[in-house]
């Protein structure tokens, strides 16, 4: 009986033992959680309205397809015209019009009519700079998307001074 006694005991005092770490390890890791808070927001992953305003010289979007189609800008390059479809796609992502952001060169080339070689040059000269990903979907990360934007601010002002 001695024994049996002993046993529950042990278990009852091992068990507090047990709650006690659980404890620390919950105080340690919300301390932790604490620290890495300091990294989220609750902001928009892109500035909507800037993109907006870049884009609206450059493409339309349907309303009811949510199918892209680049206006016809003679002036940007393809890599431009690649920066600016992702960017449209990344924004209808955003706004939960559609499933994935991802682009790849065969979407490219059915979706715009630019040509096929010129489209695989634009994918190969921006990937890494602009577009990351695996395989052949790429996207946008949120952080290229101000120097984006910029980028197409700058051609859209050269494209105004040379109408002059």
């Amino acid at each position: 009986m001695t024994s049996v006694f002993l046993f529950a005991i042990l278990r009852e005092q091992s068990q507090k033992v047990v709650n006690q770490v659980k404890k620390i390890n919950c105080k340690v890791m919300s301390a932790e959680k604490k620290y890495i808070e300091e990294l989220f927001t609750d902001a928009l992953p892109v500035n909507e309205k800037e993109v907006v305003k870049v884009l609206k010289p450059i493409i339309t979007i349907q309303r009811n397809s949510k199918e892209i189609f680049l206006k016809d800008e003679k002036k940007l390059t393809v890599e431009d015209k690649i920066l600016a479809y992702g960017l449209a796609k990344k924004l209808l992502k955003i706004r939960e019009y559609i499933d994935s952001e991802t682009i790849s060169a065969s979407e490219v080339y059915e979706k715009t009519g630019i040509k096929k070689g010129s489209i695989d040059y634009g994918f190969k000269s921006l990937r890494g700079k602009f577009l990351f990903g695996k395989g052949k979907s790429y996207e946008i990360p949120n952080y290229k998307v101000n120097e984006i934007i910029k980028r197409l601010q700058k051609k859209s002002q050269e494209t105004k001074i040379s109408k002059k």
